[in-house]
């Protein structure tokens, strides 16, 4: 087997039912709901109810990747879930995921790498099943961040959503390429620029415990990243296409990292494409962090935005920072062994 071999079986979301409007912003953080939408491109959001959590989304999400897969859960045996806002700081959520799908012969394997998870998690499934161990993963990620909001941050207020997403991967019969290359980076002198930082062995322990503030916070670094971000992202697509010994107008869809609109038309417009080549969903649901990639391209499908053959660029970039591209082919579902 090799990297080509894998493929995007099947693929599904779930996001809250709750709808948060730019007025409500308005009246939790006083910034009117025009700035809101004129700072973030976002109308709307989605945010997990109180007796909601990251889980309650993955299942679902798992659930609607497995049934579009057609792909029975005893075949499956790699889940790799990968979020930064689990149910719990310990354990990780991904036995949970596991044990409500019923997936009893899967090897669970949890990962953070907050919003460029997606990619991270995919390259990661790939090299388990590219020596024959596994042969169906089920990846799940995305976050459920919205209670770990300061009304002091209007720009996090602004622009988060919940979700969460996922996809099977599946073996590939001979002749057909699925996943094509990669590029990852990363630059730890950001490392402070956005994030949660007070729930782990740094924070002393009179500064944890029930009460305390358990916020996402953010540094004036994060003010300086936009430029660097659309870097990441040409070098990323440059790289892959290298390696994939492709062009640029090769590729037949777009997924660059999502967070706020005006960023994602930053980083098509600085390799001359426009909003055609993607599909958005920040605007209506909120960025849910890495679960906004296979939300993006599961409604991408369903709009015939995307079809089998095409070429498609996902890229991500995150706290830390880190950063990843991958370029993938889609396939056809008869095209699975």
């Amino acid at each position: 087997m090799n990297y080509a071999s894998i493929g995007i079986q099947g693929i599904g979301y779930s996001i809250p039912d709750r709808i948060v409007t730019n007025k409500d912003i308005e009246n939790l953080i006083g910034l009117e709901e025009e700035q809101v939408a004129f700072y973030t491109g976002v109308k709307e959001r989605r945010w997990a109810n109180e007796n909601e959590a990251f889980s309650d989304f993955a299942i679902k999400a798992g659930q609607a990747a497995i049934e579009d897969s057609g792909v029975s859960k005893e075949e499956i045996n790699l889940l790799i879930v990968a979020t930064g806002s689990g149910d719990f700081f310990s354990p990780a959520t991904g036995s949970l995921i596991q044990h409500e799908l019923g997936l009893e012969n899967a090897l669970v394997l949890n990962l953070n790498q907050a919003c460029a998870a997606s990619n991270y998690a995919l390259a990661t499934a790939i090299r388990y099943m590219i020596d024959g161990t596994y042969d169906k993963a089920l990846v799940v990620t995305g976050d459920c961040t919205s209670r770990m909001l300061n009304a002091e941050e209007n720009l996090f207020m602004g622009f988060i959503g919940d979700g969460a997403s996922a996809v099977v991967l599946g073996k590939l019969k001979a002749g057909f390429s699925g996943f094509l290359s990669e590029h990852f980076d990363s630059d730890g002198k950001f490392f402070y620029g956005s994030g949660l930082f007070n729930r782990g062995s740094r924070v002393p322990r009179a500064e944890q415990g029930e009460g305390k503030d358990y916020f996402i916070t953010r540094s004036e670094i994060v003010g300086v990243l936009l430029p660097r971000v659309i870097t990441w992202f040409t070098t990323s697509l440059d790289e892959c296409l290298r390696k994939a010994n492709l062009k640029r107008t090769d590729v037949n869809f777009y997924s660059p990292h999502p967070a706020a609109i005006s960023q994602l038309e930053a980083q098509l417009d600085a390799i001359g494409e426009s909003l055609e080549k993607t599909h958005i969903v920040t605007d209506m649901y909120g960025h849910s962090g890495a679960g906004s990639a296979f939300i993006i391209l599961k409604e991408a499908v369903q709009n015939n935005k995307i079809k089998p053959g095409d070429y498609i660029f996902q890229f991500g970039n995150a706290a830390g920072f880190q950063w990843a591209g991958m370029l993938l082919r889609w396939c056809d579902k008869n095209e699975f062994i």
